[in-house]
């Protein structure tokens, strides 16, 4: 699957965390739904998970891992899901290579990507 950066206007899109706040909780408008997102971190484990739920506050994922690189919510896809790719990433170059407290929110962000039409 080929994926496409969404760009707007010269900007990159991507889902605002505030890892200061977590475990919080926000709603936010994907294309053309709205989901619910929940945004813990996993103290023993040392990783950051995300629940997704629907407009009705329906459970879509719950405990998804936040990874480096990889798309969320990746294993099950189907219509509930958001339309673009959701990536934790860092694009300013700065040799990051997984998810910390020290940098998502910051350096690492939830980058949105089209998805390839086949």
């Amino acid at each position: 699957m080929a994926l496409q950066l969404i760009d707007l206007n010269e900007d990159v899109e991507y889902i605002d965390i505030d890892a200061s706040k977590v475990p919080y909780s926000f709603t936010i408008k994907l294309t053309d739904r709205t989901f619910h997102f929940t945004v813990k971190y996993n103290d023993i484990g040392g990783f950051y998970t995300i629940d997704l739920l629907d407009v009705n506050q329906n459970v879509l994922a719950f405990g998804e891992i936040v990874r480096y690189g990889r798309p969320l919510f990746n294993v099950v896809e189907d219509e509930r899901f958001p339309i673009p790719v959701i990536i934790p990433l860092c694009i300013t170059g700065s040799g990051v290579s997984e998810v910390t407290r020290a940098n998502f929110g910051k350096d690492v962000k939830l980058y949105l990507y089209e998805r390839a039409v086949e």
